[in-house]
């Protein structure tokens, strides 16, 4: 009896004990935060940063409204309440990043967290003088989410979270994620998440990259008709100067590159979709030729990479070669010429032109790299490191400082394997005799 209330006795102590176990001290209701969307980071005034945080108003349903179109979104608050499309976005000057979001929780009547963050914007400006400061305290801090993008984008940040409203669906978080993912369906931006690019900064074996954005304002559509509109295939932009209208006036278009932590300089579209190529993350992308046989007349590949691309670095005499093999896959699927190209004879003569092509683009984008930044974005260091006996070798030799002196040697393989639904160019069949195809 004696040993049962022993042993009945030490129970109930322990589980007293463990009673302070049960909860959370630190526990918050979900009804008690707000989520941050965006954190855009400006160069301040009156002090040395200007931080921008939008966060949703969770009006209509889950995720703020999508659709609204009017900029006093659904609440009516308009610009003094800075209401935007289903959001609110705030804007505060602080010393520090953490402190000026720790500041904006007085323009809220919840506590901002950035659990759920989607995208850190820095202004270009801002950029090309440094961002370590601002990312390492997110680094360290333990709400940030490492899934965030890393977005530069040109003017005012905070200006460029204005536009990037979203008038497809109702749930805001949704529409940001959904609009990365538009790197995987055209290729003309990367899609950089905050741990590669916080990783990249600290690396000896290459340099880091950010996604490169824009507002398009709507002005460059031109509006002076032409009798006879030339055919332009291989046109480089800069972000915002797309020629549309409608839709979200934020655009991502292009690769910000950095040496160390500052911003050096940018691909544009077409040299984003080689980089994409030569790292191994190109999806697929649409491409639009003109045809050689018959001028001013276009054929349109959808090109998908079919295998990943294959990196050898030797040395010679003391420097790097570069031996990088990139394989392609092409679907013509669209013929405006009318020739036949699903013949064997001029299929051959097709992917020869498309493989120099994506050689000349490729090996230009590398040397691009090379001869105006010196900044190895490609990583190619992780395959140099392989030549050396030891890390500290590797150090001793810093291939980021050599990598200007690389030679570079590519080679693109494209196979054109389908034509669409169609397995022949047939003759357009008129009493014309200026009509395409015509026998």
């Amino acid at each position: 009896m004696t040993k049962a209330y022993r042993f009945l006795s030490g129970l109930l102590i322990a589980l007293f004990f463990c009673l302070p176990l049960n909860g959370c001290y630190d526990s918050i209701e979900i009804d008690e935060e707000v989520y941050a969307l965006a954190v855009g980071i400006d160069k301040g005034v009156s002090n040395i940063i200007r931080v921008t945080v939008q966060y949703p108003t969770y009006k209509d349903g889950g995720g703020g409204s999508g659709g609204g179109g009017s900029e006093s979104g659904s609440g009516g608050g308009g610009e003094e309440s800075g209401e935007v499309n289903g959001t609110v976005i705030s804007t505060v000057e602080a010393s520090s990043l953490l402190e000026g979001i720790s500041m904006l929780n007085l323009s809220s009547n919840r506590q901002i967290s950035l659990y759920h963050t989607k995208m850190l914007v820095f202004a270009e400006d801002y950029a090309r003088e440094g961002v370590v400061r601002y990312v390492e305290p997110l680094a360290r801090y333990r709400e940030v989410r490492e899934s965030m993008r890393v977005v530069i984008c040109k003017g005012s940040a905070e200006e460029f979270i204005k536009k990037s409203s979203d008038f497809v669906g109702a749930n805001t978080a949704k529409g940001m994620e959904m609009g990365f993912y538009q790197s995987q369906n055209t290729g003309y931006f990367p899609d950089v998440f905050f741990h590669n690019f916080y990783s990249s900064l600290i690396s000896p074996y290459g340099q880091c990259t950010a996604i490169y954005a824009g507002v398009n304002e709507f002005k460059q559509l031109d509006s002076q008709e032409k009798e006879k509109p030339e055919l332009h295939t291989d046109v480089d932009l800069e972000p915002g100067q797309i020629p549309r209208k409608g839709g979200s006036k934020s655009e991502f278009f292009g690769t910000a590159i950095f040496d160390g932590d500052k911003m050096v300089g940018y691909l544009l579209q077409n040299e984003t979709r080689f980089y994409l190529m030569a790292i191994g993350k190109f999806k697929w992308g649409i491409f639009t030729f003109e045809d050689k046989r018959s001028p001013g007349d276009a054929y349109i590949l959808e090109i998908t990479s079919s295998k990943r691309p294959e990196t050898k670095i030797r040395f010679e005499e003391g420097l790097p070669v570069i031996d990088l093999k990139i394989s392609l896959e092409a679907e013509l699927i669209s013929n405006q010429s009318r020739i036949e190209y699903e013949t064997l004879d001029k299929l051959t003569e097709l992917e020869i032109e498309i493989e120099k092509y994506f050689h000349d683009g490729i090996k230009g984008t590398i040397e691009k790299t090379q001869r105006e930044w010196n900044s190895d974005i490609f990583f190619f260091g992780k395959k140099a490191a392989a030549q050396f006996r030891t890390i500290q070798d590797l150090e001793e030799y810093n291939w980021l400082k050599h990598y200007q002196d690389a030679e570079v040697h590519v080679d693109v393989d494209v196979k054109v394997r389908r034509s669409g639904f169609l397995y022949k160019t047939m003759p357009i069949q008129s009493t014309s005799p200026d009509q395409k195809g015509r026998k």
